[in-house]
C-alpha cells in the first residue's frame, strides 16, 4: 500500500456517514445528474438541511426480493452507485422550498413531503418535525 492509499483509507475511517453520502453524490454522474455540482451546492447550503442521502429505495418483506431491488449490489463491482433519488431532510418548509427550487435547477423531478404523519412514518416514528424533499432523476 502506498502513502496516498493509506491517507485515503485513513480519511474514509474518519469520515462521518453523512460525509460518505456526500462523496457518493459527488462521484455520481448520469443524464441530468451532475454529482460534483450538486454536492458542492449542498455543502455550501448546509443551513438548509439536516441530512442527505442518495439512494433508490425499495420495500420488501425480509423473505422476498423485489425485482430490481438490488441493482446497487449488482453494480458495485463496476464501481457504480446505481441510484436515482436524492432525499433531503429539511428542518422547515422555507428550507424545503429553497431546496426544491435547487432541485428543479438540477433537472430532477422534485417533491416536497410536508404531511407530518407521512414524514413521521417514513422516518420510523422519530418525532422530528421536519420536511423531506425528494429529487428523482430518470
Amino acid at each position: 500500500m502506498n502513502k496516498n492509499s493509506q491517507a485515503r483509507e485513513l480519511r474514509l475511517q474518519e469520515a462521518t456517514v453523512q460525509e460518505i453520502q456526500l462523496e457518493l453524490i459527488r462521484r455520481t454522474n448520469f443524464n441530468a445528474f451532475h454529482g460534483g455540482e450538486i454536492a458542492a451546492v449542498l455543502q455550501a447550503n448546509q443551513h438548509l438541511w439536516e441530512a442527505v442521502i442518495f439512494d433508490s429505495l425499495c420495500t420488501s418483506r425480509s423473505d422476498q426480493l423485489l425485482i430490481g431491488g438490488l441493482i446497487k449490489l449488482r453494480d458495485l463491482p463496476e464501481n457504480i452507485w446505481n441510484v436515482d433519488t436524492l432525499y433531503i431532510l429539511s428542518p422547515n418548509m422555507a428550507s424545503a422550498n429553497q431546496l426544491a427550487e435547487m432541485g428543479e435547477e438540477w433537472g430532477g423531478m422534485v417533491h416536497v413531503f410536508e404531511n407530518r404523519d407521512e414524514v413521521e412514518s417514513a422516518l420510523g416514528g422519530s418525532g422530528i418535525p421536519s420536511m423531506i424533499v425528494s429529487i428523482w432523476w430518470d
